[in-house]
């Protein structure tokens, strides 16, 4: 009897005699299980609290840009009033017909008026599925086309929308493209005024008219030429106004 008592009373392990330590390791994981819960919570809280600021923050500046563009345009449009009132008061102050004409002439020369007049479209753009730069217009791809077209006689030019003068830099601006400090985007459209009945011509006999031809080629750029339809109307250069001119 004293073999079977012993043997029934050895048959648990130790720590399944009593309820103490079950119970105390059942609580540490407990405890450890809720631990885990909270922080996975503060970090999803912390996360998507992050996430709701940055997006406040990227449409607040949005709206900043936006606005600052419409103010920039109505700036622009009011200096371009006053630059119109300040030619007119200029031409009927030198009374003399023939100096006026030349007035006129020289403030188209320099982009400082608004002109009007048939000519021709060119519209450039990136390669389709563009992954690198040569596939991309380039500031120097613009600049061999406006110098191509002004070759072929091009009385004035505007790249989208952007009047372009003597002084006008075209430049990169990391993967944009700034004309006279404004950034633009492909597709750019170049509006030459002069004659299209030989514009395109003498244009297709320059170098820059070459050279896209090779990029064309070689990086897939496209250019397209069309006559426009009707006259087309470039805007001043806001910032060009003629301040100085000397009669020979």
């Amino acid at each position: 009897m004293s073999l079977l008592t012993d043997l029934q009373a050895e048959a648990l392990e130790p720590e399944y005699r009593t309820t103490q330590a079950p119970c105390t390791n059942r609580v540490r994981l407990l405890v450890a299980v809720g631990l885990l819960a909270v922080l996975l919570t503060v970090a999803v809280l912390q996360t998507t609290r992050s996430t709701s600021i940055a997006a406040q923050q990227r449409q607040e500046l949005l709206e900043r840009v936006t606005d600052a563009r419409e103010r920039q345009a109505i700036l622009g449009e009011q200096a371009s009033a006053l630059d119109a009132e300040i030619r007119d008061l200029g031409a009927q102050a030198l009374g003399d017909p023939a100096l006026r004409e030349e007035l006129t002439r020289l403030e188209m020369a320099s982009a400082a008026t608004g002109v009007t007049g048939p000519g021709i479209v060119v519209t450039v753009n990136d390669a389709p599925n563009a992954t690198n730069a040569k596939g991309r217009v380039l500031d120097g791809d613009l600049t061999r086309l406006v110098n191509g077209l002004w070759q072929a006689g091009a009385e004035a030019i505007s790249i989208n929308g952007r009047r372009l003068s003597a002084l006008t830099p075209i430049r990169s601006a990391g993967a944009a493209i700034t004309v006279d400090y404004v950034s633009l985007s492909p597709p750019y459209r170049v509006e030459v005024i002069g004659n299209p009945d030989t514009l395109q011509a003498r244009f297709n006999e320059t170098s820059g008219a070459a050279w896209w031809h090779l990029i064309g080629q070689n990086y897939g750029l496209t250019m397209t030429i069309a006559q426009a339809d009707g006259d087309l109307s470039l805007s001043a250069d806001p910032g060009m106004t003629l301040r100085h001119s000397k009669r020979k």
